[in-house]
């Protein structure tokens, strides 16, 4: 997918809205459909999202690069213990996605330039990255595996120390 808009009914149009609403749910379908936004036709899906019509801009099949016209990969060999340990990282750093925790760096950069040359100021234009050294992917893996260990009993410690304190209160005198 490309890019995402809600879709509401017009007025008058809410019982059709409804109606495309129950149906795409109770058969489980997206709909398939070709739009117009600004001057361009697009490729979109319809579905169904928190019971909203959703509508997703989708690249046609000829902009998608296929599989068999990237390179020739080589396999590499994979001991049990390294995909275990990858398993047991993955998992233990799965959370619930929360969208709002994630914004677009590339753009607040860009508005802090555009607002930094409309005061006045100088752009110094940032030095690139350094490239990224190799490492060896199982001394990485077990390194991550570690610290995540280690958060783990952290916040088990602290929680299991706070938890046996108990909260004195002073004893209030009566007003007479």
């Amino acid at each position: 997918f490309d890019k995402t808009y809600f879709l509401d009914a017009n007025e008058g149009g809410e019982k059709a809205y409804e109606l495309l609403i129950h149906a795409m749910k109770e058969t489980g379908k997206v709909a398939i459909a070709r739009v117009m936004i600004r001057t361009k036709e697009t490729l979109a899906a319809l579905r169904i999202w928190q019971d909203t019509v959703v509508m997703e801009t989708m690249f046609y099949y000829d902009e998608v690069r296929r599989p068999e016209l990237l390179p020739p990969s080589r396999p590499a060999k994979l001991h049990e213990n390294e995909i275990k340990m990858a398993v047991s990282l993955v998992q233990n750093l799965s959370t619930k996605f929360e969208p709002e925790k994630y914004t677009n760096e590339y753009r607040q950069a860009l508005r802090e330039m555009i607002e930094a040359k409309v005061a006045g100021e100088q752009i110094a234009v940032p030095a690139a990255p350094e490239g990224g050294k190799v490492i060896d992917l199982m001394d990485a893996l077990k390194a991550s595996l570690a610290a995540v260990e280690q958060k783990r009993v952290s916040a088990a410690s602290a929680s299991s120390a706070t938890a046996g304190q108990v909260k004195k209160t002073r004893r209030k005198k009566a007003v007479t």
